[in-house]
């Protein structure tokens, strides 16, 4: 029988004999040590179909995520498209009620309106003056102002009223009512004023409308209301 003196012995042994390493293995290992394996196979099948159900699970969460974000979009864009129609509808009713006040809106500048110029009587005011420095663009606006009306002075003297409307008055409002009312002032040679017309000022713009040479005439909601 051969004897066993080293661990090379023993390995030998071992390769020549499978079968012994099954009983030694049984004999060294407890019974769970032998069972390992067995159990990790089938921990990592197990393993497989939980990231298999998680990865079903993210792409139907994705789905009603992209789903959701979709109509969050297609519902802002509508709220954007009925915020727009709301401010064209109340800007609209600012403009009807401020040109219906015209008289008022004069005469709280200390003015008596004559009368209120139409395009066509913006039109000949530039056809007749030189505009050649002019850019195309600040005449089209200038001729499209929303309410220009020409009035007298205490003393007779004939002068302009050039006013913006909106429903809330913002800087941009004040710029083209001081700037039409200059070139007013340039196409004619009178003296021409600057007003702005709505029911709210932007904050930003309450110093400015509170200083002399902007007057802002403020509209009541009883102005706007649709008779």
């Amino acid at each position: 029988m051969a004897t066993i003196d080293t661990i090379e012995d023993l390995i030998h042994l071992l390769d020549e004999n499978p079968e012994w390493v099954e009983a030694l293995r049984a004999r060294l290992l407890t019974q769970e040590l032998l069972e390992l394996p067995e159990r990790f196979s089938q921990f990592a099948e197990r393993m497989d179909q939980f990231v298999e159900q998680m990865n079903q699970f993210v792409e139907a969460a994705n789905k009603r995520f992209d789903a959701i974000e979709v109509q969050q979009v297609q519902f802002s864009e509508e709220m954007k498209a009925v915020r727009r129609d709301l401010a064209i509808l109340k800007g609209g009713h600012a403009r009807t009620a401020a040109i219906r006040n015209a008289p008022t809106i004069a005469r709280k500048i200390g003015l008596r309106r004559t009368k209120t110029l139409s395009e066509d009587d913006l039109w000949d005011i530039t056809d007749s003056a030189d505009t050649s420095d002019i850019h195309a663009n600040v005449l089209d606006s200038f001729r499209n102002a929303d309410l220009v009306m020409e009035a007298t002075d205490t003393e007779g003297q004939v002068c302009y009223v050039a006013t913006e409307i909106s429903f809330t008055v913002h800087q941009m409002d004040i710029s083209r009512a001081t700037r039409n009312s200059r070139l007013l002032t340039r196409f004619t040679g009178r003296p021409a004023f600057a007003a702005v017309a709505g029911e709210y000022a932007h904050e930003d713009v309450l110093d400015v409308l509170d200083s002399d040479g902007v007057f802002w005439h403020r509209l009541k909601r009883s102005d706007m209301e649709v008779d």
